[in-house]
C-alpha cells in the first residue's frame, strides 16, 4: 500500500518535502494530533475508533513511522475526516493560482514517488494531482477509496496501471479514467522517472 513520509522526500527529485503556504508547516503527524486533540480524543479512545493499538498511533504522531494508506484512511475514518483533509484545508477558494512554490507535496515511501496537489482547496468538485513515480516504483497491492471516479493521464514515460483484473499500459499522452472504488494498483516498470496527472472526483483521497 501507499505509505507517506512527510515532510521528508527523496533529495534530487524535486521532492524536497516543501509544504508551501497552502499546507504550513507541519507534518502528518503533528496535523493528525491537532485533528485528534479538535475533538478531545484520546489516544486511547482514538485507538478503540479506528482498531489501531496506542503504540502505533503515538509513534505516527510523533513521526517515527510512517502509516500505510490503508491505516491512514482507517485514522481519518476514526476521526470523521478525509485522508485529503490532512494536506488541503476543507474550505477556501474552490478558483484560484497555486503556484510551484504553494503546492502541497506528499512524499510516499522511500524511493517510490511524490504527490503534489495542484487543487486551491477541497471545496470544489474534484482533486488534481501531479505525481513522479520513480523508476522501478509501484503502489503495491491493489486498493481503492470513496470517491466516485478518476482520471490518470501520462505525462513522460510509462505507467501500467491494474483496474479489476486488467493491466494498462500508458505511454505519454494517454489517458484512463475509472471508479474509484474498483481495486487498482499502479507501477513504473521502467528505469526512468513517469510523471502523470491524476484527477479525482468528488475530492475524497
Amino acid at each position: 500500500m501507499r505509505r507517506l513520509v512527510l515532510p521528508a522526500a527523496r533529495a534530487g527529485r524535486g521532492g524536497g518535502g516543501r509544504r508551501g503556504s497552502r499546507g504550513g508547516a507541519d507534518g502528518l503527524g503533528e496535523r493528525l494530533r491537532q485533528a485528534r486533540l479538535a475533538r478531545s480524543l484520546s489516544l486511547r479512545e482514538l485507538a478503540e475508533r479506528s482498531g489501531l493499538s496506542r503504540a502505533f498511533l503515538s509513534q505516527v504522531e510523533h513521526e517515527k513511522v510512517s502509516p500505510s494508506v490503508a491505516s491512514l484512511s482507517r485514522i481519518a475514518e476514526a476521526l470523521g475526516i478525509t485522508m485529503s483533509e490532512l494536506f488541503l484545508p476543507p474550505h477556501g477558494e474552490t478558483e484560484g493560482l497555486v503556484r510551484v512554490a504553494d503546492r502541497v507535496r506528499m512524499t510516499f515511501g522511500e524511493n517510490r514517488f511524490v504527490d503534489e496537489v495542484l487543487s486551491p482547496s477541497l471545496d470544489g468538485k474534484l482533486l488534481v494531482l501531479r505525481s513522479t513515480l520513480f523508476p522501478r516504483s509501484d503502489s503495491g497491492p491493489p486498493y481503492s477509496h470513496d470517491a466516485d471516479e478518476e482520471c490518470v493521464v501520462v505525462l513522460e514515460g510509462r505507467l501500467d496501471v491494474q483496474v479489476g483484473d486488467v493491466w494498462y499500459e500508458l505511454g505519454p499522452g494517454d489517458a484512463l479514467t475509472y471508479a474509484s472504488r474498483r481495486p487498482h494498483a499502479w507501477r513504473n516498470p521502467t528505469d526512468a522517472d513517469a510523471v502523470a496527472i491524476w484527477v479525482i472526483t468528488p475530492p475524497r483521497y
